[in-house]
């Protein structure tokens, strides 16, 4: 279970990144471009798998310390 975390980290970030990154290069486009639409899209679900990634992380840990 550790390792789908890890990997929704990863994507996450990763997609969050190149999102932003989209948006930023046709921020001076004309508004036909459907770049910056893409952008904000690949952002949130980048955003999304972050968070959950990490709170999984996170309530995995306390789940251990409760354990133990």
């Amino acid at each position: 279970m550790k390792i789908i975390t890890d990997l929704m980290i990863f994507f996450g970030a990763v997609m969050l990144v190149t999102g932003t990154d989209l948006v930023i290069e046709t921020a001076g486009q004309d508004l036909a471009s459907v770049g910056g639409l893409l952008g904000t899209l690949l952002s949130i679900v980048g955003v999304s798998l972050l968070t959950a990634g990490l709170l999984s992380h996170r309530n995995r840990a306390v789940g251990d310390k409760d354990e133990a």
